[in-house]
């Protein structure tokens, strides 16, 4: 018998109990293994106060001419939104491993992709994609971000990865892209990722992301990637994305070598920062590297809001609700994304698009990510899909409509 996703959720949100210490390494260490979190689909993220190298990388750093970059930027908003060689899946069931010995058999809900009319892509958006794709070279392997775009909720990019005999840095495949998207390899000795400000700032914003790997298109040589990020907070005016690289001095896998096995060590023996000497040394090594992505600013959203009632923003790309209002949930329910039954757009033609259902195992999103903290209990979702905010009639999330005028 298949476990629920109710049954699914509540082991998952059992609480798990970890000494100080080995929580701060956990901290320092999540800037080197991303290790990202076991779900049935739809997370939880809180921020962490982590901190970063402060020596600046020399990095080569590349640009296309504005002139020619424009008569191709085009096809990149297929790549970033269209069905060309992207793969929709129906249904998928499937035994995974349970880590106890034995596997667990979950569904894997249903997701489609969509053609886009790229002309109609640039009227929406094309003011807000950046100008020029920015070309970084890190190590053997080179990195070429063809194209990015954001809101205040999320964003968008679309890049390729590639290092002559093979990519080892990141791994991505038909299996990663049905579930938690392509991750950073032991092998790799970078890692990158999108954020506004810096863990120690005040207003430090980061993204959680999943990243679709066009596996038509890619090569062992080049992977092509579409990443798609929530913002941990909602963007204001003039807070403008950064790329942050960090460069380590080694493979992954070799510093991860460096962390001491503290099994068995009381709290007061894992302070013995003599246990944590060769890898703090390893850390202090690492260099960062940080490049404003854009200066375009934010695709503009819409507010929908119906006081005590509802309340909800979009705009092309991506789409916020506020679950503490008018979904009849309590103050807990409204911050696990495990009530999110169903969210549909209605366009003034009769046509609809299904952004998410629960029942009927569907997830045409490209990430999703529920957001705690200051006002409200935010469900957010970044589109897998360019949506016409002006042909839209209605936005329908669980049992509340919200009227589009």
């Amino acid at each position: 018998m298949r476990d629920t996703k109710k049954q699914m959720r509540d082991i998952l949100r059992q609480d798990v109990q970890v000494s100080d210490v080995v929580n701060q390494r956990l901290c320092d260490t999540y800037k080197i293994l991303e290790r990202k979190q076991e779900s049935s689909g739809k997370r939880k993220y809180y921020g962490k106060n982590l901190r970063v190298a402060a020596a600046v990388a020399a990095i080569v750093c590349l640009a296309v001419p504005s002139a020619v970059y424009a008569s191709v930027k085009a096809g990149f908003f297929e790549g970033m939104f269209g069905n060309t060689t992207k793969k929709s899946w129906d249904v998928v069931h499937k035994e995974v491993d349970n880590g106890k010995g034995g596997t667990t058999a979950v569904d894997i809900p249903s997701k489609e992709f969509v053609a886009v009319d790229e002309e109609k892509a640039n009227e929406q958006i094309g003011k807000w994609v950046m100008d020029e794709p920015l070309v970084k070279q890190l190590g053997e392997h080179t990195l070429t971000i063809e194209s990015f775009v954001y809101d205040s909720s999320g964003a968008v990019m679309y890049y390729t990865l590639g290092r002559k005999g093979g990519v080892t840095a990141l791994r991505g495949d038909e299996d990663t892209n049905m579930a938690k998207g392509a991750v950073f390899t032991d092998e790799a000795d970078f890692r990158f990722d999108v954020q506004c400000g810096m863990p120690e700032d005040e207003n430090f914003i980061f993204t959680g992301e999943n990243t679709y790997v066009d596996m038509e298109k890619s090569t062992n040589e080049l992977l092509y990637c579409t990443s798609y990020m929530l913002w941990s907070d909602n963007l204001k005016a003039g807070d403008i994305p950064k790329l942050v690289i960090t460069k380590y001095p080694d493979k992954l896998k070799e510093i991860e070598k460096l962390l001491p096995d503290v099994n068995g060590l009381s709290e007061e023996e894992m302070k013995d920062e003599s246990l944590w000497k060769e890898y703090n040394e390893a850390m202090a090594k690492a260099e960062t590297e940080i490049t404003d992505l854009s200066g375009k600013g934010q695709v503009p959203d819409k507010t929908i809001d119906m006081g005590a009632n509802g309340c909800l923003v979009y705009s092309p790309i991506s789409i916020r609700v506020d679950m503490s209002k008018g979904m009849g949930l309590s103050e807990d329910e409204a911050q696990d994304p495990y009530y999110m039954k169903h969210m549909e757009i209605k366009y003034k033609d009769g046509s609809s698009y299904v952004v998410s259902d629960s029942e009927e195992l569907i997830e045409n999103s490209g990430y999703v990510l529920g957001l705690t903290g200051g006002v409200g209990a935010w469900y957010k979702t970044v589109f897998n899909r360019l949506v016409d905010t002006d042909e839209i009639a209605e936005i329908i999330v669980n049992d509340v409509s919200f009227q589009v005028e």
